[in-house]
């Protein structure tokens, strides 16, 4: 009996520690972005991190190697990652195919080169 009476109460503690998805929104998305992101990209998605210090991922700001990417092979990457001598981690189980698609339009083709990525009203980590 106490253990029926415990279940509901289980299951209430699981859903409230359970990750949220990032709402399907560009704010959601950019939000994401300094969340997972910035580590490899860049507050402002040129790869350079404080003090012109490379990092290491790709540079969205850099408008002649992103014109050479197609959407699809982008938003293939976000969700599978990539291995070539660095790791990028897949996060298709943070971003559906929809909202990795949103972000690589909405986001990264929009990158500035000194102008931070974050969503209204936040700040750059």
């Amino acid at each position: 009996m106490r253990m029926l009476l415990l279940l509901p109460t289980l299951f209430a503690a699981g859903a409230l520690g359970a990750q949220a998805a990032p709402a399907k929104t560009v704010e959601g998305l950019k939000a994401f972005y300094a969340q997972s992101c910035v580590k490899c990209h860049g507050a402002d998605g040129s790869a350079q991190g404080p003090g012109g210090k490379k990092l290491g991922g790709r540079d969205f700001t850099d408008a002649a190697k992103m014109a050479k990417d197609q959407d699809a092979d982008l938003v293939k990457t976000i969700r599978k990652g990539i291995f070539f001598g660095m790791v990028m981690p897949s996060f298709k189980d943070q971003l559906s195919e929809e909202e990795a698609g949103l972000l690589v339009r909405e986001v990264l083709r929009k990158a500035e080169k000194g102008k931070a990525i974050v969503p209204e009203g936040g700040t750059a980590r």
